[in-house]
């Protein structure tokens, strides 16, 4: 058993200030250009641009989001899907990839639609110009704490695990716990 010492928080909206001290709104964040140089951010006129380490995909919701490296300062809920410092990345060997996010309705809960997810469904994770592909084998609700205990069946595969806070219960969290197929 994993035991973590992350908290998925309330809903926030990010506001990222500009050379001159003025802050502004994010509406989107893009994607596209995944490197790994590092965490500078480049502000053009209507997105950032995160200098990506890989990407979460879950057809079956829509989602495509990039993560940052674990050292970066934007690995936070806040900003981006975040990694836990717990966590392994894909390619170690019977590792565990932890995510966590927002769930609820801003523009930063990217997590906001995994309550739709039911047992058999497949995530995809690209890191290091590889695809990871998962399959949804667990779904386990907690109270929220400040503590999640990760409870995984088979230690012997490599697992995703993504963490964030229970639809219309404001007192829980939900752990989606994928092996790798």
């Amino acid at each position: 058993m994993q035991t973590l010492k992350e908290e998925v928080f309330e809903n926030v909206r990010l506001k990222l200030a500009d050379d001159s001290g003025t802050s502004e709104e994010i509406e989107s964040l893009d994607i596209e250009n995944i490197n790994n140089e590092g965490d500078s951010i480049e502000n053009t006129e209507n997105s950032i641009h995160y200098n990506y380490i890989g990407y979460l995909e879950i057809p079956k919701i829509g989602l495509k989001r990039g993560f940052v490296s674990k050292g970066s300062r934007y690995n936070d809920i806040n900003y981006n899907i975040a990694i836990s410092e717990q966590a392994d990345y894909p390619n170690v060997k019977n590792g565990n990839f932890i995510l966590m996010a927002h769930s609820g309705d801003a523009y930063i809960s990217f997590f906001a639609y995994l309550y739709r997810l039911e047992i058999g469904d497949r995530a995809n994770v690209v890191y290091n110009n590889k695809k990871y592909q998962y399959k949804l084998v667990k779904i386990e609700e907690q109270p929220k704490t400040g503590v999640v205990a990760i409870h995984r069946d088979n230690y012997k595969k490599n697992a995703l695990t993504l963490i964030t806070c229970t639809k219309d219960n404001d007192f829980a969290q939900t752990i989606y716990i994928f092996e790798l197929v």
